[in-house]
């Protein structure tokens, strides 16, 4: 057997991370605009009609670390990526698809899991800014 169709089966990195960016640029930009735009007035109103208890509290630092600590994240998880396949001795190309599609599958769904927290917060505190009848 010659190494060319031993290889055959692994995709190419170029193109692994060209689909991984690919689907990760919208998520991430929606999150980033959500963060921008959004969070701080859905933080207006929860302060506003009271809301800001300690689960609300936990929710709002999580998504501030994130927030603050992203690109940190962002350029640590690229250095371990370059690592791996620099130093991987060629075992990386074996899990690098599946790794990085989970990878950005938990991201994406990270991402929906917050904008959907969002909106059901805002359904919750909205009653309490309605005046009285």
């Amino acid at each position: 057997m010659n190494a060319s169709s031993l290889n055959s089966n692994f995709e190419p990195c170029w193109k692994t991370y060209l689909k991984a960016s690919a689907f990760l640029t919208p998520p991430v930009g929606i999150w980033a605009l959500s963060c921008i735009f959004v969070f701080p007035k859905l933080k207006q109103i929860w302060r506003d009609a009271g809301f800001m208890d300690s689960t609300m509290m936990g929710f709002m630092q999580t998504s501030d670390f994130f927030m603050r600590h992203g690109v940190v994240m962002t350029v640590g998880v690229l250095v371990v990526l370059f690592l791996m396949e620099w130093r991987s001795g060629g075992w990386w190309a074996r899990y690098r698809r599946a790794s990085v599609g989970t990878l950005v599958f938990l991201l994406n769904s990270a991402v929906l899991v917050l904008i959907a927290t969002m909106l059901c917060s805002a359904m919750v505190v909205a009653p309490a800014l309605a005046p009285p009848k």
